[in-house]
């Protein structure tokens, strides 16, 4: 069995180590190895209005700050 004092520094000692390790270790990938292609970023829908179903137009406008989701059903 170590003594305390010796011990305490042992401790110490592979505690920093695997400290100074964890850079390493946490670093993004490396995007380029992916062969990655950035996309555009994305563009505001366009202004537009549509009857509800009752006939009154609303505009994508009404919704603006909202999660949104726009579904085009048709039965052909």
């Amino acid at each position: 069995m170590r003594s305390g004092p010796l011990r305490a520094l042992l401790i110490g000692l592979s505690l920093g180590l695997a400290a100074a390790a964890l850079p390493a270790a946490a670093a993004g990938p490396d995007w380029a190895s992916f062969k990655a292609v950035p996309y555009e970023p994305p563009k505001a829908a366009p202004e537009f209005s549509l009857p509800d179903l009752d006939g009154r137009p609303v505009a994508l406008a009404d919704f603006r700050g909202k999660v949104t989701l726009v579904f085009f059903w048709a039965t052909w």
